[in-house]
């Protein structure tokens, strides 16, 4: 015999009570996960070795915080938020340094750069300090010259009329004037065959430009002086705070040498011939990553 189908409603019943609690639990763990649940982003990229980066940077003495060299026309342009060392050098153009190579061979910047910048992610700034040997290297001590403070000129210099020449850029004709090339006070000339005599004549209390790079005065002269050959002193108006802030360029404005060390105490100050790249420096870079490429 068969018995007819019959409808479970109590069955039915069940099942949808089960579906409705499953598509609610459904909707609950969906806003949770959606809304309450902190969602983290994917880590940034962050410079590695052989990647190629773009970087700004603003480069300064560790010693007194003088800016020495920056790719930012901002920093370049602003002397009163950014002082400058004599050393820095204005150029038609300002932009970022790169791309280049992080840990490249050669390396593309010095050693302790390469290193600073890696694991740096765009938008992140970074200050390094970066000592000479991973910087550019020791000094050369011979390029350091000490001179003292108060300095004695010989009022009365001899030459031959070559030498006369070279040095004040016209013929030695007894009894005219001529300019020190370098003190700037008047001279006189006395040519008497191979032999050109130069009486420096300085005032007392006279304002000079050594180098005509900073202040020198002139405080005394003796006429009578080693042997009759005369001292003039001159002291040089310099102060620690314009160390590193004056020296000499040549024509072409490249630096000779800057004003490393004054030294009241001792009475001295030094001119540092080592140009070109700071060496023997500790230098602070404050650097802020640009762009970085990587090749998978």
């Amino acid at each position: 015999m068969v018995r007819p189908l019959v409808r479970d409603e109590d069955a039915l019943s069940t099942l949808w009570s089960f579906m409705g609690v499953l598509i609610v639990v459904i909707a609950i763990l969906g806003v949770y996960y959606g809304y309450v649940v902190p969602k983290f982003p994917a880590p940034p990229l962050r410079a590695q070795a052989g990647d190629q980066v773009t970087v700004d940077y603003i480069g300064t003495f560790e010693e007194n915080g003088l800016v020495f060299d920056t790719s930012l026309l901002s920093v370049a342009e602003d002397n009163a938020s950014f002082p400058k060392a004599f050393s820095f050098g204005w150029r038609s153009s300002f932009a970022p340094l790169g791309p280049f190579a992080v840990s490249g061979v050669p390396l593309a910047v010095i050693k302790g750069f390469d290193l600073g910048v890696q694991g740096l992610a765009v938008g992140e700034s970074r200050t390094l300090v970066i000592p000479p040997d991973l910087g550019y290297g020791p000094a050369d001590p011979s390029k350091f010259i000490v001179k003292p403070l108060l300095e004695s000129v010989p009022v009365r210099l001899t030459m031959t009329p070559t030498d006369f020449v070279a040095s004040y850029h016209t013929a030695a004709v007894s009894g005219t004037q001529v300019t020190d090339p370098f003190w700037g006070w008047t001279a006189m000339v006395t040519s008497a065959g191979t032999l050109v005599t130069v009486t420096n004549s300085p005032t007392p209390g006279q304002v000079v430009h050594p180098y005509g790079a900073w202040d020198a005065t002139v405080v005394g002269i003796d006429d009578s002086a080693d042997g009759g050959v005369g001292s003039i002193s001159v002291r040089h108006l310099l102060v620690p705070s314009q160390v590193d802030r004056v020296g000499e360029r040549n024509a072409q404005g490249a630096v000779l040498f800057v004003v490393s060390a004054v030294d009241l105490d001792a009475g001295t100050y030094t001119l540092n011939y080592n140009v070109g790249p700071p060496v023997g420096r500790t230098l602070v870079f404050l650097v802020t990553m640009i762009r970085i490429s990587r090749v998978f």
